[in-house]
C-alpha cells in the first residue's frame, strides 16, 4: 500500500467532512463562514479567558471612563439582542488604545483608547466594532480557518514533501488568512454600525472616529495586502456609503441619543 496515497486520501476525506459540516452565515451581511466548532463551547471559552484577563490586568479607577463605559455599553447590548450573554463592560489599565469583547459578551476598552474618542457616539462606534465581532464569532471563524490551513498543510506534506510546507504556509497566509482577517473588519464595521444606531447613537460618529484612528495608524506605513486591517481610507470610503443604511436604523429608533455626553 502506497503510504502516501494512503495519507492524501485520509487528510482529503477529513478536509471533505469539516467543509461540509461546518458552514453557518453572518446576520445582515449573509456571509457563509466556515465554523467547526459549537457557539456553545466558544461561549464558554469566552468564560474561562475573561477570568485569566481580569487576573492579568489592572482594572481603572477613572470614575469618568467607566461611566462612560457603562453608560453605552448596555444600550449596545439590549439591540444586540443576545439575551443569553453575561455582559460586562470593564475599563482597563493600558497606554494602547485597544478594546475587545469576548464570546458571551465580555466587553474590555483599554484607558487610552479614550484619549481618541470625543463622545458617546465615537464610543460606541468602537464598543459596537468589537461587539460585533462577537455576535459574528470572528474569532471561532479564525480558529476554523487555521484548523483548514493545518490540514491542508498536511495534505501537501504527504502529497509532495515537508520541503515544501513552508511556502504553503506562506501563500496560504496571503491568499487566505490575511484576506478574511480584513473581510471580518470591514463586516464588524457595518455591523458595529447598525448596531450603534440601533442603540441611538449617530452613525456619522463612526466616520469622524476612525478618521481619527486612521491618522493615528499611519505613524507607520504597512502595505495592506499585509495588514490584517484594512487600508484607512478603503475603510472609510465602505462607512461613507454605509451610512444612508445606517441611518434608517437611527431614525427607528426608540431613543436617539445623537453624540450622548461630550467629553
Amino acid at each position: 500500500m502506497d503510504i502516501r496515497a494512503t495519507a492524501i486520501g485520509l487528510v482529503c476525506t477529513a478536509l471533505a467532512a469539516v467543509l461540509l459540516n461546518g458552514c453557518t452565515t453572518v446576520p445582515v451581511t449573509g456571509r457563509s463562514q466556515l465554523m467547526f466548532y459549537g457557539e456553545k463551547s466558544d461561549i464558554e471559552l469566552g468564560e474561562e479567558s475573561w477570568k485569566e484577563i481580569q487576573k492579568q490586568e489592572k482594572r481603572s479607577s477613572d470614575a469618568g471612563y467607566n461611566q462612560a463605559l457603562n453608560r453605552i455599553g448596555p444600550n449596545l447590548a439590549k439591540v444586540a439582542e443576545r439575551p443569553d450573554y453575561k455582559w460586562e463592560f470593564v475599563v482597563f489599565d493600558s497606554k494602547e488604545p485597544n478594546a475587545f469583547c469576548l464570546p458571551g459578551g465580555k466587553v474590555a476598552v483599554y484607558s487610552a483608547l479614550f484619549e481618541l474618542v470625543d463622545n458617546d457616539a465615537e464610543l460606541a462606534t468602537v464598543v459596537g466594532h468589537e461587539v460585533s465581532h462577537a455576535l459574528a464569532r470572528h474569532g471561532v471563524e479564525r480558529m476554523s480557518q487555521s484548523t483548514l490551513q493545518s490540514l491542508g498543510g498536511a495534505l501537501v506534506t504527504a502529497a509532495v514533501g515537508s520541503e515544501w510546507d513552508s511556502a504553503y504556509q506562506a501563500t496560504s497566509n496571503l491568499a487566505l488568512m490575511l484576506p478574511y482577517s480584513r473581510t471580518q473588519e470591514y463586516e464588524a464595521d457595518q455591523l458595529g454600525l447598525i448596531l450603534m444606531a440601533k442603540a441611538g447613537y449617530d452613525p456619522a460618529a463612526a466616520l469622524t472616529f476612525w478618521d481619527k484612528f486612521r491618522k493615528l495608524s499611519q505613524t507607520g506605513t504597512v502595505a495592506e495586502f499585509l495588514s490584517t486591517h484594512p487600508d484607512g481610507d478603503k475603510r472609510l470610503e465602505r462607512l461613507k456609503q454605509q451610512l444612508p443604511a445606517a441611518r434608517q436604523y437611527y431614525e427607528k429608533a426608540a431613543v436617539k441619543r445623537g453624540l450622548g455626553t461630550v467629553y
